[in-house]
């Protein structure tokens, strides 16, 4: 999704220049019509965000302790994986920074599959795929446009890792991305290895009290 800059709520400089800055109540009316006409243009593109994004995004951004971060959030979930977004609008810059970084995180995931490949890999139906999604039974990423991609290390040639629905439920922090940059992290609670890697070799409990804390750390 590109963000567009819109002007329509901007006053138009050529007819009306904003008030002398001089002093007293001149200033203060200024001040307050610059911030009603930016708290205009900032509600419009709130609504415009708003209305692209998925009830799961919009979970993950009301997730946040703050207002501030819960708005970071929610345009970094819906940040299209391979957009220019620098090239957009510089308010976004950090934006494209998070995508590159998502970028990174799925490629060091083994790449994202489609719900349509993971029915195929699994035998089961793409509506019984988002039931897992849903329900916290396999990870699966926002690429930005409304559909999922789902991180490879999850799975093996047999299906998914074994007990990975536990871990997922156990993290406490609910962004996907934040969950998928932990279990491929190495933990020196686990000897270095990763979480996925434990759950491969029998850790399920000491996998499982890893993501436990981790949520609990970064809350």
């Amino acid at each position: 999704m590109r963000l567009r800059r819109s002007t329509a709520a901007l006053p138009k400089a050529k007819n009306r220049p904003f008030p002398s800055m001089g002093g007293g109540h001149s200033a203060e009316n200024a001040r307050e019509a610059l911030a009603q006409a930016f708290l205009k243009r900032s509600v419009k593109m709130l609504q415009r965000v708003i209305s692209s994004a998925s009830s799961e995004a919009l979970k993950s951004a009301l997730s946040s302790p703050t207002d501030v971060g819960g708005v970071a959030t929610l345009l970094s979930d819906l940040a299209p994986l391979d957009a220019d977004l620098s090239a957009v609008d510089p308010f976004v810059e950090a934006m494209a920074r998070g995508a590159a970084i998502k970028q990174e995180l799925l490629t060091n995931g083994g790449g994202g599959l489609t719900s349509s490949q993971v029915s195929s890999a699994l035998g089961i139906t793409r509506q019984a795929v988002d039931k897992r999604r849903i329900r916290h039974a396999l990870l699966a990423v926002p690429n930005g446009s409304g559909e999922y991609l789902y991180p490879a290390c999850q799975f093996t040639s047999a299906g998914v890792i074994p007990n990975l629905e536990e871990v997922l439920r156990a993290f406490q922090i609910r962004s996907p991305w934040t969950q998928l940059s932990a279990l491929l992290a190495p933990a020196p609670a686990l000897g270095g290895k990763t979480i996925l890697e434990a759950l491969k070799s029998g850790g399920i409990e000491r996998a499982i009290a890893i993501a436990a804390s981790f949520g609990e750390q970064a809350a």
